[in-house]
């Protein structure tokens, strides 16, 4: 026999079955007469008494009679407790959880904690669970507590607000840093204010004094000055403060751009930004814009990593500072005139193209690079049947050249991309990897002449002179079916088409023709207030997630996955001093459309043409097709049909930017590249002990050759001595071809605590295809003083 007497609040129904439930005065008299029953008798009894002074008589009852019982309360506190696997504080009352439904709450029960912990963590984010307040969580809390739905909690469930008070109290008591617990009231009192006064903290701290001083006062401003920065690293501007910050900003700026004369300048100035507000770059740019000083590659590297998580302040807009640093010269002499075609390439790719780049960004025409491009204009117009007949120059055989590593794949995805100059390459390149896949092969190919996309694309994707019939999709089927083991060919006309296209489960090549970067360099994006840079960035950056969607629908293997990048042709753009025309009525007929630079006619009519016209250019009979045309080519940059509103890029020439393009492949996956290897060039051997001899507290010059073993070009970003204590007081890092030899130089000073060391280790960090490796090269040796007599160089000085 067992009796059970329970105290119950109204929301708790029982289920027991022939359970006496006493809600009543009568209750409570039948609940006397059920108690006697079952402890003259052998059955057990339950008891659920609603009011508190029930439970108290039948308490009372029992006691006087003997009757023996047990005696439990199930008060909301009680119950709370135990469902939410928390502590609960002396401070709530039962009538709180009721009110409040507390016990309605799907709160997470998993881990012990204190009923306001589990308050705050449920309304606003696990940080609350946190031991301490600190840097590393401070942003978060701030960013919790002025949340718009804070509010509505709040007022939803009142005793939030005692929760967050009994937390920070909390906080506030363990710290033993003084600005937390200067922040804990602070936040308690207003979280907004504290968020607003931290932004501005943030934003102004680099600048002078006054400009915080004008939007918050000085009390406050020692206050918010306590808070280390980098406890905000990842808070998130308020807008107000954001405003003022802004408007302080551009007044500074406003006021010191007249001063900047020199990179020291520069860098003192950037040293001030905080990198994160756009108005902020703008103001750099508009520094660099007007060319106070010579800009170098090393000022626009600063920029670029200062904002490099700026908000607003796209991939695009980082690449179009490129055109502030003026790179060197390309060299050209007479020697060059017997180039052959790796030698062009190598030049247009490293030394033109960026020269280039700079010379149309800011206008500026240079006889000699021009004489350089004609005469580059004159060898290809010379070479061009052995280029074209040549499968690893000419962009015709590209796909013939692809062809085994397409018959590999289980999926290709052929990007076409309209016009990629290699000026843009680094845009798209950079888009794919972002999007997770690596580059695993580039190589640069010539482009059939005229370069216009009705004339090449059509042989590129056949790889024949003589196919191109019945329009890209039946070329590409016909391609797939004749070439790459008859798999299926899809062929996709835009970007919309790819991002819907559902993944094949069969072996398949999926073909983008993608226009869009083509019209955009035909476009005058200065109308649109925006850069080249900018507008293909946006493009390519969704046309990578769209290949990406593509792979990862797929349920195939990542290593049977590959993109392959290609273009039909490059683009021009003219300087006005480099426009060449006649003015006439023939010229107008010849050239109806102002993007594109060459002209055809027939054999006949070629001959009607006057002289003075061909003496601006070539006189091109293609000598693979069969046709009856002749072209007319432009030599260098003439455009023959003059320019009146168009701002953007030509192409039908034979400039080295419109016929040399870049070919790509991607994977997925990263390639295994083989590692470099080294060794040191010209030791001073000791004859006694066999070691390299190495002396301290002098300059020394150490040489390593590096070989890459690999396809791709290798270029060396940075080089360190990890053992002995070393400076290093200059050090090259060279660019090394795929299959070629380099040469690093470091210019060493070791220190004296050398002398205790048995060994040089040198390490570089290298980048190939776009991604960074390091590889060290070890060396057992001594290290002597360069003095006897008990002095040293230093001495000397």
């Amino acid at each position: 026999m067992m009796i059970e007497v329970s105290h119950i609040k109204n929301y708790d129904q029982p289920t027991v079955k022939d359970a006496v439930m006493v809600e009543s005065d009568v209750d409570y008299v039948k609940a006397c007469h059920a108690l006697r029953q079952t402890h003259s008798g052998k059955k057990s009894l339950k008891v659920f008494v609603r009011q508190k002074y029930h439970y108290d008589w039948i308490r009372n009852y029992t006691e006087q009679t003997g009757i023996s019982c047990t005696f439990t309360e199930k008060t909301p506190r009680l119950i709370l407790e135990e469902k939410w696997n928390v502590t609960i504080p002396d401070w709530l009352e039962d009538d709180t959880v009721t009110e409040q439904s507390l016990l309605s709450l799907p709160v997470d029960t998993e881990q012990p904690a204190r009923f306001e912990e589990r308050m705050l963590v449920h309304f606003l984010g696990s940080t609350f669970y946190a031991e301490h307040l600190e840097a590393t969580n401070l942003s978060d809390v701030v960013m919790a507590l002025n949340r718009s739905e804070f509010g509505e909690y709040s007022n939803s469930y009142p005793i939030l607000s005692r929760c967050l008070e009994e937390r920070l109290k909390a906080w506030e008591t363990r710290s033993k840093t003084p600005w937390v617990k200067k922040i804990c009231k602070e936040l308690l009192e207003d979280a907004e204010k504290v968020w607003k006064e931290l932004t501005l903290r943030l934003l102004l701290t680099g600048y002078p004094a006054k400009l915080l001083e004008y939007v918050m006062p000085a009390e406050r401003i020692l206050l918010v000055k306590t808070v280390p920065l980098d406890a905000l690293d990842d808070l998130p501007l308020n807008p107000v403060s954001r405003e003022q910050a802004s408007i302080q900003i551009e007044m500074f700026f406003k006021e010191v751009t007249p001063s900047i004369k020199s990179s020291t300048d520069f860098a003192e100035i950037l040293k001030c930004t905080s990198g994160r507000l756009a108005i902020e770059f703008q103001m750099i740019v508009g520094i660099l814009s007007q060319n106070p000083f010579d800009v170098s590659r090393e000022d626009i590297a600063g920029v670029q990593s200062k904002f490099r998580s700026c908000a607003g302040v796209s991939t695009g807009r980082m690449a179009a500072l490129e055109r502030y640093v003026k790179p060197g010269q390309p060299t050209f002499s007479k020697t060059e005139l017997s180039w052959e075609a790796d030698q062009w390439k190598r030049w247009v790719v490293e030394e033109y193209i960026p020269y280039r780049h700079w010379q149309t960004q800011n206008g500026h025409y240079n006889a000699e690079v021009e004489s350089a491009v004609q005469l580059f204009s004159d060898w290809y117009l010379k070479a061009y049947a052995a280029i074209h007949q040549d499968e690893e120059k000419s962009l015709v055989h590209l796909l013939s050249s692809w062809e085994n590593r397409l018959k590999e794949d289980d999926l290709s995805l052929i990007l076409l991309v309209d016009s990629i100059p290699v000026t843009y390459w680094g845009l798209l390149q950079e888009a794919l990897t972002k999007a997770g896949f690596h580059r695993y092969e580039l190589s640069y190919r010539f482009v059939p002449l005229p370069s216009h996309t009705e004339n090449v694309k059509p042989a590129l994707l056949s790889g024949s002179w003589q196919q191109g019939k019945g329009g890209y999709e039946n070329i590409l089927k016909k391609r797939a079916e004749k070439d790459w083991g008859e798999r299926e060919a899809i062929y996709v006309p835009n970007l919309k088409a790819l991002s819907n296209l559902v993944a094949p489960n069969e072996n398949c090549v999926v073909l983008l023709n993608f226009f869009a970067s083509d019209e955009v360099l035909h476009s005058d994006v200065e109308l649109k207030d925006t850069t080249f840079e900018e507008e293909l960035h946006r493009l390519f950056v969704r046309l990578a997630d769209s290949a990406k969607k593509l792979f990862e629908g797929w349920q195939g293997s990542s290593e049977a996955f590959s993109v392959y990048v290609m273009t039909d042709h490059g683009a021009s753009r003219i300087l006005e001093e480099e426009k060449k025309s006649l003015d006439s009525k023939v010229v107008s007929k010849l050239f109806p459309d102002e993007r594109y630079r060459f002209s055809a006619v027939s054999k006949k009519e070629a001959d009607k043409i006057p002289q003075n016209l061909w003496d601006l250019g070539y006189r091109f009979t293609p000598p693979f097709w069969d046709e009856d045309t002749v072209y007319f080519i432009p030599r260098g940059h003439n455009t023959v049909k003059m320019q009146t509103a168009e701002k953007g890029y030509v192409h039908g020439g034979a400039t080295p930017e419109e016929v040399i393009v870049p070919a790509a492949i991607f994977k997925p996956v990263k390639p295994a590249w083989k590692s470099l290897a080294a060794r040191f060039l010209d030791l001073r051997i000791d004859r006694d002990t066999g070691k390299s001899s190495f002396y301290i507290q002098r300059v020394i010059s150490i040489k390593i050759e590096v070989q890459n073993p690999n396809s791709e070009a290798v270029r060396i970003l940075q080089v360190d001595i990890l053992s002995p204590d070393t400076d290093i007081k200059a050090c090259t890092t060279p660019h090394i071809g795929g299959n070629q030899y380099g040469v690093i130089q470091i210019d060493c000073y070791f220190n004296r605590s050398a002398l205790k060391s048995d060994e040089l280790t040198v390490q570089f960090t290298y980048e190939i295809a776009e991604e960074e490796y390091t590889t060290d090269l070890s060396l057992t040796a001594e290290f002597k003083s360069a003095v006897s007599g008990g002095f040293t160089l230093k001495d000397l000085q």
